[in-house]
């Protein structure tokens, strides 16, 4: 809101990433003094990307992933030997029978991270 010459916001964002977080600290640290990073940090984003002021259009901005697709991977293989560690799928068949349900779940976990694609 533009009052008096002057513009004032609220601004408002969780503390769920380390990017999030260091941001909020060094705002906090900043004091009253944050109005001179915060415009100066949006006008080299404004910069990057100067389609942000045609008003015609619909702003998007995309948000990146803190976590790498390998990353992710390695977590989703790691819940799913978990979970059929705890059903006891693997002691309770054969070493031959363990070995399709292996390459079933390496089969799944792929195209479960191929369906991934569709949410970026």
């Amino acid at each position: 809101m533009k009052r008096d010459g002057k513009y004032r916001f609220t601004l408002q964002f969780p503390a769920e990433t380390e990017e999030q977080i260091s941001v909020g600290n060094l705002l906090e640290q900043l004091g009253n003094r944050k109005s001179a990073i915060v415009v100066e940090a949006v006008n080299d984003y404004i910069l990057s990307h100067p389609e942000l002021l045609d008003l015609r259009r619909k702003i998007q901005v995309k948000v990146d992933s803190n976590i790498s697709s390998v990353r992710l991977e390695k977590l989703i293989r790691t819940i799913v030997e978990e979970k059929f560690a705890e059903i006891g799928v693997r002691e309770s068949v054969s070493n031959e029978k363990a070995e399709q349900i292996s390459n079933t779940l390496e089969a799944d976990v792929v195209q479960m991270l191929d369906n991934l694609d569709l949410f970026q």
